[in-house]
């Protein structure tokens, strides 16, 4: 009888043994799973971040590749934008943002201000410069009556390889605004802003 006891005691050991390889060996295996399936998300999600960064109308330059990038904001815009909607009716949309105000939003300092916190705060994005790639970017974006600027977006087609994220960024960035004004009032205003990228 003790025998008998001995013998299933070893089997039993065995089988327990067996059983916490055979745990170990599957917990390793969806180990492997986990981490192949990790890699290759982040490779699927790698690759649809470069197909979006490179996605847009610039055209990447060869002579241009690895140039010094320069960001220009033209200070004559103001001039440009006023002749173009001077007679656009002041209408507000559904968010209560008027389209236009009779004295625009403007950057504290001026127009050479606004230009110098574009140059100082705009990283030219190494996409764009590995590929030579140019391109006029505009941003669109809402000043409240406080000043504040929110929700910048790219106005018309996109530049691709990164200048239209960096437009965006920049714009983010920015210090409060001196606020639009109709009939003396201060109002939520939209203004659009021209940057260009160009390589030397």
């Amino acid at each position: 009888m003790s025998l008998f006891i001995g013998f299933f005691a070893v089997v039993f050991t065995m089988v327990a043994c067996t059983s916490a390889k055979d745990k170990e060996a599957a917990a390793d295996s969806v180990k492997a799973r986990i981490t192949a399936d990790s890699i290759q998300k982040i490779a699927v999600a790698d690759s649809v971040k470069k197909a979006m960064m490179v996605s847009g109308i610039g055209k990447p330059n060869p002579n241009k590749k690895n140039g010094k990038g320069l960001v220009i904001f033209q200070t004559d815009w103001e001039k440009n934008y006023e002749k173009q909607y001077a007679g656009l009716t002041i209408e507000m949309d559904k968010e209560g943002i008027y389209n236009r105000a009779e004295i625009r939003p403007s950057y504290p300092g001026g127009q050479d201000a606004l230009a110098k916190f574009i140059q100082e705060n705009i990283v030219y994005p190494e996409p764009a410069l590995e590929n030579g790639v140019e391109g006029n970017v505009e941003v669109i974006f809402a000043v409240d009556e406080n000043g504040k600027v929110y929700t910048p977006v790219v106005k018309g087609e996109r530049q691709g390889y990164g200048l239209d994220d960096a437009a965006i960024n920049v714009v983010s960035k920015m210090p409060k605004w001196n606020p639009g004004q109709i009939k003396g009032k201060n109002v939520k205003s939209y203004y659009t802003l021209p940057i260009s990228f160009k390589i030397n």
